[in-house]
């Protein structure tokens, strides 16, 4: 371990031993999507994470500067890889990151997770042929993957491994069917209930009539917990939630819950909640 790297990451020591620190280290993480995504990555180099592939083919735009980590007026029209990058390098400029730039798909999936070993998928669910092929080859190769989404202020987090039902199975998404009836799947997935506050904005959206609304506090929740859900699997660390439970943190209601996660709305019921 370099000095400057254990200079770079003292302040970890206390909370983990340096035989920890250097399984951090050694730890490649792939990154599909980096909205939210660019978040957990910014989150995991700062935890002293080295090696990383990511993907995301698009560029910062205006309207997400309401949440995403890197946007802002000087980054309108810069690619979103290009711009975390730059950022993880003035953290650490040791990391190693590969850049896939035309985005995960199933033409170079295999080669996105060669010699990875956690997975973190928050391609757009647009994107849903690139979603699906990330996660079922993720689930091949019994990759860890933490599956995220920021829902308004609340937040959901659901990790798969070799031991958990599969993405798809959770889901019930297939590329064989409508637009709106996957999207609608997966929102019944990832929250266990819409908030009031944004649900007529977002079953507009759900009819490709409007965009999905977000805020900052729900996506940098989620990129708080999945950082640390992946921490804490490394280090094997406290409590850890596996599919089908998923985790939803939602700081409106000020509550804290397990939830079945899955797309068969009579399904989801809540395993444990804390609140105040």
């Amino acid at each position: 371990m370099k000095p400057d790297y254990k200079e770079r990451f003292l302040r970890n020591i206390g909370i983990m031993d340096e035989s920890q620190l250097e399984r951090i280290k050694s730890t490649s993480v792939a990154i599909g999507g980096l909205g939210l995504g660019g978040s957990i990555f910014i989150n995991l180099v700062r935890m002293g994470f080295e090696k990383f592939h990511v993907s995301d083919p698009d560029t910062y735009e205006r309207t997400n500067v309401n949440r995403q980590r890197l946007a802002k007026e000087s980054t309108i029209g810069i690619r979103k890889d290009d711009a975390l990058i730059a950022e993880a390098r003035d953290i650490n400029p040791d990391v190693r990151i590969e850049s896939f730039r035309d985005g995960v798909n199933e033409a170079n999936v295999a080669r996105f997770l060669d010699g990875i070993d956690y997975v973190v998928d928050v391609v757009d669910v647009f994107a849903l042929s690139e979603k699906l092929a990330l996660n079922a080859e993720a689930a091949r190769r019994g990759l860890p993957t933490a599956s995220c989404g920021a829902i308004g202020f609340s937040c959901s987090v659901v990790v798969f491994d070799r031991t958990t039902p599969t993405f798809a199975e959770l889901t019930g998404m297939s590329a064989d069917q409508p637009y709106e009836e996957n999207i609608q799947k997966f929102v019944r997935f990832i929250c266990p209930e819409v908030p009031a506050y944004m649900k007529a904005q977002l079953d507009k959206a759900m009819r490709k009539e409007s965009y999905i609304p977000f805020v900052t506090p729900g996506v940098e929740i989620a990129a708080a917990f999945a950082a640390s859900e992946i921490a804490k699997d490394i280090l094997k660390l406290g409590l850890r939630a596996r599919a089908p439970t998923g985790i939803h943190i939602d700081p409106v209601q000020l509550k804290i819950e397990l939830y079945e996660a899955s797309h068969e709305r009579g399904n989801i019921r809540i395993l444990r909640r804390s609140a105040a």
